[in-house]
């Protein structure tokens, strides 16, 4: 009986395909998603749909697929399945990541406790209930603090605060962006970390942890963090990227992380690299898929479907060359019509992709109304960190994003 890895969701196309792709072409796959299915249809041998939120729907689906065939794996990159999808393995009896690892993934709280019991470098941090327990903690941790819900990505509803007021006026604010799948009204209250922010990703198995791929990370529109360009590649000098892997590798053992991909984030404090999460996915904003443009022969697909189904990967070849990318957003809320990048910049031997992400007459808002309101985004190469950040800002600020104003 020929083996198949089965893909729990799908995500976005412009933003997952090259997953899918390169899973379908090392692995006959089977899928359940919520909607009906389109574009990923020709990487799949079979597929269902159902509410993939659902217990009872998604075991049902899953037995369905199962029937006549070997699931050797089950994978998930989107983030709120990370626990139903390993709760499901379970129930099938596939190895797959820990249910209380993919808990842990899903709140940074759990993580924050792992990461304390373990000795992981990692900020000081309190769990409150109300302003005022917020307010306690940020006076033992010392301002400025982060306000921080625990089961969101991509820096959704994180928000610096530097005093009392500011942290008065934004805990509801924070507290109301939690994720569905945390419902008891908890707030992480954190120490701000300062310095370069990176982002890895590693492949997981069996206890062993290789990071693979090293990003650097911008984000703007304070207090918020929203996250509006990454740079992929040798990002590190030899001494910091050596520190760095040895945090990763420790994070993921604390956390109990396996047959996965998982994008750990962390900040180069002056003390040292500390996390600041551990997602049990891949990473997000196309970071994996600039992993495979900086390296070759890399396919992120590939890789994944090996570990989920319990074999270690060929050697992954170290990155030969940086790429970035940076995300378009209107300068104003609008209902979004389209980009226009000038002829001649997009011609440039380094620009390597301007793409439109949203569809003609989406709504899009800028941070605080609406976190992740990108109407398209520009990638780019370089032959350093500070030329492809200055030439994804020079592409980025040519390239308009064209809609009607929404009022206020």
């Amino acid at each position: 009986m020929k083996e198949s890895v089965l893909v729990i969701g799908s995500g976005y196309r412009h933003f997952r395909e090259y997953a899918l792709r390169g899973l379908a072409e090392a692995f006959p796959l089977v899928m359940i998603g919520p909607s009906p299915l389109d574009w990923q249809l020709p990487y799949l041998a079979d597929h269902r749909r159902a509410d993939v939120h659902d217990e009872a729907a998604l075991f049902a689906a899953a037995e369905e697929l199962a029937a006549g065939r070997r699931i050797a794996g089950v994978v998930t990159w989107e983030e709120s399945l990370l626990t139903p999808v390993a709760e499901l393995a379970a129930r099938l009896g596939v190895p797959a990541m820990p249910v209380e690892s993919a808990r842990a993934c899903r709140d940074k709280a759990r993580q924050r406790d792992r990461f304390r019991a373990a000795g992981v470098p990692s900020a000081r941090f309190a769990l409150v209930g109300s302003a005022a327990e917020a307010v306690g903690a940020a006076e033992d941790i010392g301002y400025p603090v982060v306000l921080k819900p625990r089961g969101r990505a991509a820096s959704v509803g994180v928000t610096i605060v530097r005093s009392e007021d500011e942290l008065r006026r934004a805990f509801a604010a924070v507290r109301d962006s939690e994720s569905p799948s945390i419902d008891d009204g908890l707030v992480l209250v954190e120490e701000f970390l300062t310095g370069p922010e990176i982002a890895v990703d590693s492949w997981v198995l069996d206890g062993r942890v290789v990071p693979f791929s090293i990003a650097a990370k911008r984000t703007d529109y304070p207090p918020y963090f929203e996250e509006v360009a990454h740079v992929v590649g040798r990002v590190l000098d030899p001494g910091t990227e050596a520190r760095v892997r040895e945090v990763v590798i420790a994070a993921n053992l604390a956390l109990g992380t396996d047959r996965t991909i998982t994008h750990t984030e962390l900040m180069l404090t002056p003390d040292g690299p500390k996390v600041v999460e551990v997602n049990g996915r891949l990473g997000g904003d196309l970071i994996p898929h600039l992993a495979e443009l900086a390296a070759p022969g890399l396919s992120i697909g590939r890789v994944l479907g090996t570990v989920a189904t319990g074999r270690v990967p060929e050697p992954i070849a170290e990155p030969d060359r940086l790429v970035g990318i940076r995300f378009l957003y209107p300068e104003a809320d609008l209902t979004f019509d389209d980009i226009e990048a000038p002829a001649a910049l997009v011609g440039e031997p380094w620009v390597h992709e301007v793409r439109r992400v949203s569809d003609p007459g989406t709504e899009l808002r800028l941070p605080p109304r609406q976190f992740l309101g990108r109407a398209g985004y520009v990638i780019a190469t370089g032959a350093d960190v500070a030329e492809i950040d200055a030439r994804l800002l020079k592409l980025a600020e040519a390239t308009a994003v064209r809609g009607e104003p929404l009022s206020a």
